[in-house]
């Protein structure tokens, strides 16, 4: 969900993938018992992305052509909306399966154009699409600028894009130390977020293929494969350290969709994943390394209600941290509303400043760590209660 026109009210941006049908259910695979697959996405028709503008009355208009997001067609499959460019609007960015991505900027007159090659973050850096599936945006870096994360089939590498500043991304894949393990995994849901809550945002990967006979054709390949979760290090590089928290990390499933919340309201990110053919799994984080934190809950007036496209920057100390409040991300997943920062060993907030959709601008200083606090928009804080619980562990 996004905001188009910034009216105050959500609009709904839909990814679409190919034009299956039980009447043009090819085979794909060899031709014998056991190997037939899934058939590469191009032996079908692509399909064009959909917009539908909200009324306002409970009823939408699909404006997918007036918009000009219509003129395009692939293979989506994941979808983050995020503001590219700091401009206050909210951009579209789509991964779409073994064909450029699409990056649709928005022209703030309710039209968006389609600049993901200019941008650099169609393809890889060595010019091949690759199979989009799940994606997220966020600020890495601390710079204030929202960068792009892709999983992708195995044999292809998860690709990291850094924001220039400038309209333009790198491919930062391999200086960021993220190409490695990524290129026996299939990713599917994937979150920017910082689990040790030490102000710098990691990042979560769901993994399994999507052949469970995968092993006939790649050998070293498994249709049900372990999670990833890449640490920040605070240097520009990624450290992985999934074998590091916890056995259950390293259980091979085969998995699809990764929403994040702080379902026990302790200050820490826990990740529910989905997978297929088996029960879901709730990983709980442990108390975030022990590090500070705040959670910022956002209650739109003029803007949406959810407040999705505001931009939060928290101040403490010597950390600058931003966010925002997103829509879509990872893969066919939805996730606590509330925006999350780490402040590490840091216990006192000196800044914390939204900025609507709307224009409007909400400034609160001197802020206790360790809370979650509630801002309407225009009014600021607000009294409401996030009770912790306690929940009982699978053993």
């Amino acid at each position: 969900m996004a905001s188009r026109t910034a009216d105050g009210k959500l609009d709904l941006a839909i990814a679409n993938y190919v034009a299956w049908s039980p009447d043009n259910n090819l085979w794909c695979g060899d031709e014998k018992p056991g190997y037939r697959g899934y058939c590469h996405p191009n032996k079908f028709r692509g399909q064009k992305p959909t917009l539908y503008h909200n009324n306002g009355d409970g009823a939408f208009t699909d404006v997918t052509e007036t918009s000009k997001i219509g003129a395009h067609a692939s293979s989506g499959l994941g979808i983050v909306t995020f503001d590219l460019d700091n401009d206050g609007w909210q951009d579209i960015f789509i991964a779409n399966d073994a064909n450029p991505n699409f990056l649709f900027r928005n022209n703030r007159d309710g039209s968006f154009s389609e600049m993901a090659l200019q941008a650099g973050v169609a393809v890889s850096e060595d010019g091949k699409a690759e199979a989009g599936m799940g994606t997220d945006a966020a600020d890495i870096d601390g710079d204030g600028w929202s960068d792009v994360f892709i999983t992708h089939l195995d044999l292809e590498h998860a690709r990291l894009y850094r924001n220039l500043s400038d309209g333009f991304f790198e491919d930062a894949t391999f200086a960021a130390k993220l190409g490695y393990a990524t290129f026996r995994h299939s990713g599917f849901g994937t979150l920017f977020i910082d689990y040790d809550n030490d102000g710098a945002r990691d990042i979560f990967m769901a993994n399994g293929h999507i052949l469970d006979n995968i092993e006939l054709y790649h050998a070293e390949t498994r249709y049900a494969e372990t999670k990833l979760l890449y640490r920040n290090n605070g240097r520009g590089a990624f450290d992985n350290v999934s074998d590091k928290l916890g056995p259950d990390l390293q259980v091979p499933r085969v998995s699809r969709g990764a929403a994040m919340a702080d379902v026990d309201n302790d200050g820490d990110l826990d990740v529910l994943v989905s997978n297929n053919g088996q029960a879901p799994q709730l990983f709980l984080n442990e108390g975030g390394a022990g590090n500070h934190w705040l959670e910022v809950a956002l209650i739109g007036a003029r803007s949406n209600r959810d407040g999705v496209g505001a931009r939060v920057k928290v101040v403490s100390g010597n950390l600058v941290s931003h966010d925002e409040r997103k829509g879509g991300r990872s893969y066919q997943s939805a996730h606590d509303g509330r925006l999350s920062f780490g402040l590490g060993v840091r216990n006192k907030i000196e800044l914390v400043e939204i900025r609507w959709p709307s224009g409007t601008i909400d400034t609160l200083k001197n802020i206790e760590a360790d809370r979650v606090i509630t801002v309407k928009e225009g009014v600021g804080l607000i009294s409401q209660s996030y009770p912790r619980w306690v929940i009982r562990r699978n053993r």
